[in-house]
C-alpha cells in the first residue's frame, strides 16, 4: 500500500501551511486519487495531512468499527473500515483500494507523510499553523508507528 502527498503544481509561491495539494492512495485492490475531478478535489494538503494522521492515531489502536476522514476545502475523503479479523481496509467512494494489517497500513501512512514533509516543511515560515500542526502531528504518528509490532521482525 502506497499513499503519496503532493503540493498542486499550479500553487503560486511563496509555499503556505494553506496550499492545495492532492492524495494519490494505492492498494493491491485499486488506486485513488484526489486529481482530474470535476469538480476540482484538491484540498489544503498540509491541513488535510494533519487530519489524517491524528484521526488514524486515533482509529487504529481503538474499537471503532470505520473512521472517515474528509480532506479540507475538498470533496475527497477516505474510509478506513476495521474488519472482524483486525485487518483495516482503506475505502474511497465504496470501493476498496486495500486490505492491511493495521502496523501496514500505519508504516504506509508514515512513510507517505515523511516523505511530504521532509523536503517541504522547511519552506514554510516558522510561525505557519499549518506547518506547526503537521509537524506535531507527524512526530505523534511516528511515536505511534513506533510501537506497533513489526509483523515480519526478525528476533
Amino acid at each position: 500500500m502506497e499513499f503519496v502527498f503532493s503540493v498542486d503544481e499550479n500553487e503560486a509561491p511563496p509555499p503556505s501551511g494553506f496550499d492545495l495539494g492532492h492524495i494519490d492512495v494505492r492498494g493491491d485492490r485499486g488506486e485513488a486519487s484526489s486529481r482530474n475531478h470535476t469538480p476540482d478535489q484538491a484540498m489544503m494538503i498540509y491541513l488535510s495531512l494533519t487530519l489524517l494522521l491524528d484521526g488514524l492515531r486515533r482509529f487504529l489502536p481503538g474499537r471503532d468499527r470505520f473512521f472517515t476522514t474528509s480532506a479540507v476545502d475538498s470533496s475527497f475523503s477516505l474510509t478506513f473500515r476495521r474488519a472482524k479479523d483486525g485487518s483495516i481496509e482503506t475505502v474511497h467512494d465504496g470501493k476498496v483500494i486495500d486490505r492491511s494489517s493495521v502496523p501496514d497500513l500505519a508504516s504506509a501512512v508514515h512513510t507517505g507523510a515523511e516523505r511530504f514533509a521532509t523536503p517541504r516543511l522547511s519552506l514554510l515560515p516558522g510561525d505557519d499553523a499549518g506547518r506547526e500542526d503537521l509537524e506535531k502531528s507527524l512526530a505523534e504518528f511516528g511515536i505511534y508507528v513506533s510501537r506497533l509490532p513489526r509483523e515480519n521482525a526478525r528476533e
